[in-house]
């Protein structure tokens, strides 16, 4: 059972100001009213002037003077724009930072599969990590709609825990935030992020997939046992036919029954289509522990990160596929990190997609 959480409607006026800003106006606020000057293109596409005067309430007074109250056109107008595209926001977390003897802890249970290590050093600093919201609707026979949230470091793609989501969701009341430059978001690595939203969705719609699947092997069942009845009826006439003609009725027959199979594979085909709803570049405190790792002859380092918030350590991204592991192996040349995927057995010298 879940509640509902009541949620403070914004300032209408605060709201349209934000908006007519994102999309290049000057606005300066002046007491209970906005002035804003707008670039051609924007005072074109909403019909007002250039300069004109935001103001609270539903009556606009003044040819200039235009109203951001709740129902007002331009209000609606906006936030029909904000709805249109996926929201992006550059956030700052600005609580405390991890104890580094926690990160040292966590540091010295780590699970390398084939190699040793020693922890050499901790350092405090902060790190950007990147928040996705994501819809997904899949479609066959019927829709099902979804959604997942991913949660990756901007620089090195590593998973942080779980709770990084919900302490980047700016709806959520218990956290501190501020404001943050948007240009960290360049640093995102998009191809991993979407390699991991497409893997996230395949598991989501397993259940939809096994749903669907029944329902055509059902359908898929019964065309062919009509069609199987047809036949075995055709091939024992109750009156004297040509054998040829029976061989050409079958025939037709089957292909008839081809053909629905067809149609069928096209009805019950999956096709799955993916909407970002919200990123949220998250600037946050992190601990950095530093090892020096061993496999065979080769010694070299790797970074382990404690972002706030988190109970765990970041889960590495495997160098061969780019999936998070939180129990990697290294490989014997360069010393890359894999998952459990890349290298199921640790014995012997393990192939690395990476080098």
């Amino acid at each position: 059972m879940t509640s509902a959480v009541p949620k403070e409607i914004p300032d209408p006026l605060a709201f349209a100001a934000d908006a007519l800003a994102a999309q290049g106006a000057l606005v300066e606020r002046a007491g209970a009213e906005c002035v804003a000057v707008l670039p051609g293109t924007l005072a074109a596409a909403l019909g007002v002037s250039d300069t004109c005067t935001l103001v609270d309430g539903l009556a606009t007074g003044r040819g200039d003077r235009l109203a951001c109250g709740i129902g007002s056109p331009l209000l609606e107008r906006l936030a029909h724009w904000a709805g249109a595209r996926g929201a992006a926001a550059a956030l700052r977390f600005d609580g405390d930072p991890p104890r580094p003897s926690q990160a040292r802890a966590l540091a010295e249970r780590f699970a390398l599969r084939n190699a040793v290590y020693e922890v050499e050093a901790t350092s405090v600093a902060e790190t950007t990590y990147v928040v996705a919201w994501l819809a997904w609707r899949a479609e066959s026979d019927d829709r099902y709609d979804g959604r997942v949230a991913l949660a990756m470091h901007a620089g090195d793609g590593a998973e942080p825990d779980p709770s990084m989501i919900a302490l980047a969701d700016p709806t959520w009341h218990g956290a501190a935030f501020g404001h943050a430059p948007r240009s960290a978001a360049s640093t995102a690595p998009l191809a991993l992020l979407c390699q991991r939203a497409a893997t996230a969705v395949r598991a989501a719609i397993v259940p939809a997939c096994a749903a669907v699947a029944r329902r055509h092997e059902r359908d898929h069942r019964r065309v062919t046992e009509y069609f199987t009845a047809l036949a075995r009826d055709a091939r024992s006439p109750k009156r004297h036919v040509d054998p040829a003609a029976i061989h050409q009725k079958v025939d037709h027959m089957m292909r008839e029954r081809d053909a629905k199979l067809r149609d069928l594979a096209q009805r019950y085909a999956m096709r799955v289509s993916l909407e970002p709803l919200a990123v949220v570049t998250f600037v946050v405190p992190a601990v950095t522990v530093r090892l020096r790792v061993r496999r065979r002859k080769r010694e070299g380092e790797m970074a382990l990160r404690l972002p706030a918030g988190a109970s765990c350590l970041d889960r590495v991204t495997c160098a061969g596929c780019g999936t998070p592991t939180g129990r990697p192996a290294l490989c014997d040349d360069r010393l890359h990190a894999l998952c459990e995927a890349c290298v199921p057995q640790i014995q012997g010298r393990p192939e690395c997609a990476a080098c």
